[in-house]
């Protein structure tokens, strides 16, 4: 009974997060470059559930059915998809051991079998998760090769044997139970935001993966941003709107002559300065780079954004454009954001009323049973 109270109440502090981050998103709708917010949710570990009588032993071993496939991501690695019919899989991750019949998996990079995340629009792995375990609770490294399991639960790469990995099913054992679901994490999401002509010439806008590179203003710190919303200082250095450094490819301020009438920014970022005479130089180059560990990146406010703790940034070469006269709107669509803050605040209600019966169950329990 009390078990149900905790499982709704995990489920309404749930939805009270997500509530928060659509709130958020909403509110930067407007906001230059902006990246919205999406929760990723996961359920808390499944445990298996017993009779409290003393059966020993094991159900008889039926043929188990072992769908097995194997499939090649474009980043190179293989993902294994698991499906069994009797038994169990035994992950470990963060919260404990936890008992599946299926899994998805991958070898990661000493060659054992995890979970893995994905970005949230492509087949890329960008962290791995739990650990698949021999039914000696032992993690699994698979040589390189096709993974497959026969009807006894053994696994096998390549053809070569590697462990044992279908737990059987106890007498005593009734199924699964978990207590419900949790925030995980809460992950950006970089899709591109639609472009908005603002035909001044001080606006910029990227098209494709990238960031430009800011300096915070009295510091050495480095930060990444998508709005192009520039201007310039009393000394003609090029600021952003918060009037902190944009940087040049290379991390150098770029100066704007006093003698110049018009800058203008080709596509592969290079500035030019139009002079009075009608000469065309150029005096920098935009220090235009994309991250390829995105899922190391956190916000840092005004549309900011930096490496999480001691994480180094990988960059890449920018391989988009730069449109000039433009500003990179945000990402959210205010429809879709407030269809699923209802959908949250509807099952919000819902959980409220789970938990008011159970409260009614146990005053009944307490007042009327007691009695007899």
């Amino acid at each position: 009974m009390f078990r149900g109270i905790y499982t709704a109440a995990n489920a309404m502090l749930t939805k009270q997060n997500r509530i928060e981050t659509i709130s958020n998103n909403i509110a930067n709708v407007d906001t230059t470059g902006f990246k919205k917010d999406v929760d990723v949710i996961e359920a808390f570990s499944e445990k298996l559930l017993y009779k409290r009588e003393n059966n020993e032993g094991y159900l008889r071993a039926f043929p188990n059915r072992a769908k097995v496939s194997n499939k090649q991501l474009r980043d190179g690695n293989t993902k294994i998809d698991i499906d069994i019919t009797r038994g169990y899989l035994q992950l470990e991750d963060k919260n404990g051991n936890s008992y599946h019949k299926s899994a998805s998996l991958v070898r990661d990079e000493e060659g054992y079998l995890r979970t893995v995340y994905r970005e949230y629009n492509s087949d890329v792995i960008t962290k791995f998760g739990a650990y698949l375990l021999d039914v000696d609770g032992n993690k699994i490294n698979a040589p390189q090769g096709e993974i497959a399991i026969d009807s006894l639960g053994n696994l096998t790469a390549g053809g070569t044997a590697v462990a044992k990995v279908i737990i059987p099913e106890a007498r005593k054992s009734i199924g699964t139970i978990n207590s419900g679901a949790l925030r995980d994490r809460v992950m950006i999401n970089f899709n591109q935001g639609s472009q908005e002509r603002t035909e001044n010439p001080m606006h910029i806008s990227l098209e494709g993966e990238g960031f430009f590179k800011i300096r915070i203003n009295g510091t050495d710190s480095i930060k990444y941003s998508r709005s192009g919303a520039f201007t310039m200082d009393e000394n003609r250095v090029i600021k952003d709107y918060l009037n902190n450094t944009v940087l040049s490819e290379d991390n150098n301020q770029i100066t704007v002559p006093e003698n110049s009438k018009s800058v203008e920014f080709k596509r592969d970022g290079s500035v030019y300065s139009l002079n009075n005479d009608g000469q065309r130089e150029q005096i920098g180059k935009l220090a235009l780079v994309d991250i390829t560990n995105k899922e190391d990146m956190q916000k840092y406010g005004h549309s900011y954004m930096q490496m999480i703790g001691n994480t180094q940034p990988q960059e890449k070469a920018f391989e988009g454009k730069v449109l000039q006269g433009y500003l990179e709107r945000s990402n959210v669509n205010t429809i879709d954001e407030m269809v699923d803050m209802i959908e949250m605040f509807r099952g919000f209600e819902s959980d409220q009323k789970v938990i008011n019966s159970y409260d009614q169950i146990m005053q009944k329990a307490a007042n009327e049973i007691g009695k007899i």
